[in-house]
C-alpha cells in the first residue's frame, strides 16, 4: 500500500485508474491537499467490476482531520489517511445497487478493509485499514463477519462475475494493441493510461496503435476506449 499526496488544482483531473480522477476525492471543505492510497483505487477498481457498475460515485473520500471531525468522523479516522471512500455504486440502468448489495459484493471480493453499511439504502465505506472490520452504522455500529449472515441473505454457492471478454483479437490495422501482442486486452489500456498521464514513454509506432481518435495524441479518452474494447463493451 502507499498513500500520495495530490494537489486538487495541480491534479486534479489527473485519472488514477481508468474510472477515477484525483479530484473526486478531494476534501469537501475545499481544501487543496488530497490523499488516496493506490490500494484504495485497486480496491474500487475490483468492485466496480465485480458489479459491473456503469459508475461509482465517491460521495466522501479524503477529509482533512478538522472536517471529519465536524461531519462525525474521526480527526484520525481512515478517510485521514487517506484509506477511504463513501460511495455509491449506479447499475448500467442509472439505477442504484443498494447498501446490502455492495457489502455482500465486497464479502465475496474477500476484501479485507473496512465496510461500512452507512444506511439502508445505498451508502457504503469502504477502507483498506489492513485488516478485517466490516460494521453497520445504522446499528450503533455494530460488526459482522459476514453480510450474508447479518442481513439475512442466502449466499450464493459461487458468486456471479461479469461474462465480458479482457481481450479481443486486435484489427487488422492494429488499433488498441499497444503491446503488440495481437490482442487488444487491458494491459493495452493501462500502458495508454501511463502513457496519457506522463508516466510511460510509448514508441512511435506504440503511439500510433493507441492514438484510437487520431488526434495525434495519446489521453485518457483513448485509454477508456481500449478499455471498452478489451472488455467487449464497444
Amino acid at each position: 500500500m502507499a498513500v500520495k499526496t495530490y494537489s486538487k488544482k495541480r491534479d486534479g483531473n489527473v485519472y488514477l485508474s481508468p474510472h477515477f480522477q484525483v479530484k473526486e476525492f478531494a476534501c469537501k471543505d475545499g481544501s487543496d491537499t488530497i490523499k488516496i492510497n493506490t490500494a484504495l483505487i485497486t480496491a474500487l477498481e475490483k468492485l466496480y467490476d465485480r458489479l459491473d457498475c456503469r459508475a461509482i460515485n465517491i460521495t466522501s473520500g479524503y477529509r482533512t482531520p478538522s472536517h471529519s471531525a465536524a461531519v462525525g468522523g474521526y480527526r484520525t479516522d481512515q478517510h485521514t489517511k487517506g484509506n477511504a471512500a463513501d460511495i455509491t455504486c449506479k447499475k448500467k440502468d442509472g439505477s442504484l445497487f443498494s447498501s446490502n448489495q455492495i457489502c455482500c459484493a465486497l464479502e465475496d471480493m474477500n476484501h479485507n478493509g473496512g465496510v461500512g453499511r452507512i444506511n439502508k439504502t445505498y451508502a457504503v465505506h469502504v477502507d483498506v485499514r489492513g485488516y478485517k472490520c466490516w460494521f453497520d452504522e445504522t446499528n450503533g455500529e455494530k460488526t459482522t463477519n459476514s453480510w450474508y449472515d447479518y442481513l439475512g441473505i442466502q449466499k450464493p454457492e459461487k458468486a456471479p462475475e461479469p461474462e465480458k471478454p479482457s481481450s479481443v483479437p486486435a484489427p487488422a490495422d492494429g488499433r488498441g494493441d499497444v503491446d503488440g501482442d495481437g490482442k487488444v486486452t487491458t494491459a493495452d489500456a493501462r500502458e495508454a493510461l501511463r502513457a496519457a498521464v506522463g508516466l510511460e514513454e510509448l514508441t512511435d509506432e506504440q503511439k500510433k496503435k493507441a492514438d484510437l481518435d487520431g488526434d495525434g495524441s495519446i489521453s485518457t479518452a483513448d485509454a477508456r476506449e481500449i478499455l471498452r474494447k478489451a472488455t467487449g463493451l464497444d
